[in-house]
């Protein structure tokens, strides 16, 4: 209801996921998906993907599905709970972040930034190829994480009999 809220207000028409169908529904501005587990069908539909929970201290959303997409990410300030990957994906220019800002200077600069990028083809597919590389170059993790801790875990193993 918040975010359906901030884009009204913004001029934006906002059409939500979970509301009954309208004709007009089909020229609406922005598609607000207020449900879980949609995203990832809808992510390659996108010109722009603003990932949430990110202008609020909330911690932000993951960043890896729309960059599988190769779409033009942009989070607000608040992304601790993925830091080590938005400070990745920000050293590769694969995502935008915004300044902190307050709840209620947030439509503005998110217009805004939305208004630049939806300007610049050549930018958002920029930002959506190096997001896609950036994800391609770190595959494979959690595989390179068990190969170490895998020997350790042997001589701990072996030492406790």
């Amino acid at each position: 209801a918040e975010v359906a809220a901030l884009l009204e207000s913004s001029g934006l028409n906002c059409v939500r996921r979970t509301a009954e169908p309208k004709a007009e529904d089909a020229d609406c501005d922005v598609a607000l998906l207020d449900t879980i587990g949609e995203l990832r069908a809808v992510y390659s539909l996108a010109d722009i993907v603003f990932v949430g929970g990110s202008i609020a201290p909330v911690g932000g959303h993951n960043v890896l599905e729309p960059a599988a997409s190769a779409r033009c990410i942009v989070t607000g300030a608040h992304t601790s709970n993925f830091r080590a990957i938005v400070e990745g994906f920000l050293q590769q220019d694969a995502l935008v972040q915004l300044p902190p800002v307050t709840v209620a200077e947030a439509p503005g600069i998110l217009a805004q930034t939305f208004e630049e990028l939806l300007t610049d083809d050549e930018r958002r597919r920029r930002y959506g190829e190096n997001a896609r590389r950036t994800l391609e170059q770190n595959r494979g993790a959690t595989e390179r994480t068990v190969e170490m801790l895998a020997p350790l875990l042997m001589q701990r193993s072996e030492v406790r009999g």
